[in-house]
């Protein structure tokens, strides 16, 4: 699964602009169990580094949470943990509905720009091993939302383009790159996965974006069988490739119109 759940989950909180977004993090942190803090992970998604945001992701570590409200012997402890963490903000007055993989929180704040009051949504995600499935969701730290046309969904899907031909899928939010026949996890990192998809000497950041992994594929000989999938998801409208220059296409004549 690629996109996060977000959406409507709280009913009155509306679009935050750019500007108010740390502001509204700290407030949902400091409305946080402390015990959640210590693996506490920022900087998911494009709040923050767009003009305006939807709802806002943190993420926590699932342990934290289930041993916060002890639900390790529950038939499903995540569940439970969040059904707890759920009434938490319920008991403060704060609006919270377990929302997927997340726990959507109401946050009031006052917007800069017009001096009033509102209501944001912060999801909070339960996360397992949230170290290593953070960096895979921070974009913007990296500086990718410079660029208007990322999106995190595209890139994901391209890995597991690659992944499909090499026999692997890819979990974005466990951070498990597995074999498709027996779930064997073969490489979790960042830096772990792009030496696996890509090359020996790929490097993490060849993984920050479509066109920094196409980047990387360009001189692959496998680079038409890992792009096969796609490829065809292209073709569906899911996913745009930068269009290649091989020699006689249009962009090859438009590459060499802009050097002469």
């Amino acid at each position: 699964m690629y996109l996060y759940e977000g959406g409507n989950a709280i009913p009155d909180s509306n679009e935050v602009n750019k500007e108010d977004i740390a502001g509204v993090v700290d407030t949902a942190k400091r409305e946080l169990p402390p015990a959640l803090l210590k693996n506490l992970h920022t900087d998911i998604g494009s709040a923050g580094y767009k003009a305006k945001s939807g709802d806002i992701d943190i993420m926590v570590e699932a342990i934290d949470v289930i041993e916060l409200f002890k639900t390790t012997d529950a038939k499903d402890p995540v569940k439970d943990a969040k059904k707890l963490l759920e009434k938490f903000f319920q008991d403060k007055g704060i609006q919270a509905k377990v929302n997927g993989r997340n726990v959507s929180i109401g946050v009031k704040y006052k917007e800069q720009a017009s001096g009033l009051n509102k209501l944001a949504q912060v999801d909070v995600m339960v996360i397992h091993d949230v170290g290593i499935v953070a960096p895979y969701h921070q974009h913007g730290p990296r500086g990718m939302y410079a660029d208007p046309e990322f999106k995190g969904a595209p890139m994901f899907m391209l890995i597991n383009s690659i992944g499909k031909f090499l026999g692997l899928k890819f979990d974005a939010f466990g951070a498990k790159l597995m074999r498709r026949d027996t779930d064997e996890v073969v490489a979790r990192t960042r830096k772990e996965v792009a030496k696996v998809l890509l090359n020996p000497k790929a490097k993490e950041d060849d993984l920050n974006s479509v066109k920094s992994i196409m980047n990387a594929l360009k001189n692959d000989p496998d680079r038409e069988g890992k792009l096969a999938q796609a490829r065809q998801d292209q073709a569906k409208g899911l996913i745009s490739l930068p269009e290649d220059a091989h020699p006689g296409t249009a962009a090859w004549f438009r590459k060499l119109s802009d050097i002469t």
